[in-house]
């Protein structure tokens, strides 16, 4: 098969959007996947999915910690700031209100809902790496709010 068949195949799939976040000698790292899902209820675990090349993995390999912040459809533009590559780490997090977590770690505000974890498995898989969290602590946003989407190259 080819890649550009795989991924086309791939994006009939609708996923919901995250931002995930981490923390370094106090720098903030975050990064937009919608590679994330359940995994386990005894233990509570979750995963997700990034590229090795990533400068998130600094963070994550150093700090077993990171929380994950699942967007609302009025979020696009905070998908689309923590996905840009050519942006900083501090230049993603411009603008964005955001609060700490009882690990120091940022929480995008007015998100669907949050979860912290800690890092349990680390697994290389081709040219990503697939971390494994057990979920420590977490909340869910009381208003009205719809998850962004993302299908088909688009988010909705």
């Amino acid at each position: 098969m080819n890649i550009s068949l795989f991924k086309e195949i791939c994006s009939t799939y609708a996923t919901g959007v995250t931002i995930i976040t981490s923390k370094n000698n106090k720098k903030d790292y975050g990064f937009t996947a919608n590679s994330f899902t359940s995994v386990s209820i005894d233990p509570l675990l979750v995963l997700f999915c990034l590229n090795k090349e990533a400068k998130s993995n600094i963070a994550l390999k150093k700090n077993s910690f990171f929380n994950v912040s699942i967007l609302s459809n009025d979020q696009k533009d905070i998908c689309f700031q923590f996905a840009n590559n050519k942006l900083t780490q501090k230049e993603r997090f411009s603008g964005v209100e955001t609060t700490d977590s009882k690990n120091n770690i940022k929480i995008i505000s007015k998100s669907c809902s949050f979860l912290e974890c800690r890092i349990t498995d680390l697994i290389s898989a081709g040219d990503h790496y697939i971390y494994v969290g057990e979920c420590l602590n977490g909340g869910i946003n009381k208003s009205e709010l719809n998850p962004l989407i993302y299908h088909k190259g688009k988010t909705l």
